[in-house]
């Protein structure tokens, strides 16, 4: 039996089950990121101060709404491993993630690039910071040459010394200097 566009109905069949595992693999991957996000923000949430007024202090709010979210995305996390497995495609989970990471790995090093600028930031300053983090991002995203890699220069001194010296001269707010920078 073939449907219209001439497949077969077990290869059409087989595909969908390929798909609803894929998506079901990229569910799994956002319940885990969003659990243990929760689970951070939960313990920093804990960390507020407290007053001598409010009993249960500041944070005691957002801490129980990061917790409730993170045992929402376990129990998510749960039920999407038990539909891969329903799926037949819980052997092929880590061939789908590497996959998955595969083909978002300039988003990936992105994310690590502006983890790497935030840590770098107070010991770098701002120019010499973002500077750097402009250059490799733009050459990332549009690949190295001679042509982008001129844009790429002219584009983060521009963005970088350029808006230092507007947020100084123009509206009087000085940008992180740095521990190298600072004498």
């Amino acid at each position: 039996m073939t449907t219209p566009n001439g497949k077969s109905a077990a290869a059409d069949a087989s595909a969908s089950a390929a798909l609803r595992a894929k998506i079901e693999v990229a569910r799994l991957i956002s319940y885990i990121v969003f659990g243990l996000g929760s689970v951070y923000l939960s313990i920093r949430a804990g960390e507020l101060p407290t007053s001598r007024w409010e009993p249960l202090g500041a944070g005691s709010f957002p801490k129980l709404v990061f917790a409730v979210l993170a045992v929402l995305c376990l129990i998510a996390s749960v039920r999407a491993v038990i539909d891969i497995r329903k799926a037949g495609h819980l052997n092929g989970l880590a061939h789908a993630f590497g996959q998955w990471v595969k083909a978002r790995r300039i988003s990936f090093a992105m994310f690590g690039l502006l983890v790497v600028y935030l840590l770098a930031l107070p010991v770098a300053g701002f120019s010499l910071a973002t500077f750097v983090f402009l250059l490799i991002t733009q050459l990332l995203i549009a690949g190295i040459s001679k042509k982008t890699l001129i844009q790429s220069i002219i584009a983060a001194l521009i963005f970088s010394v350029g808006l230092n010296i507007l947020f100084a001269e123009v509206f009087n707010v000085f940008l992180p200097r740095g521990v190298l920078f600072a004498a």
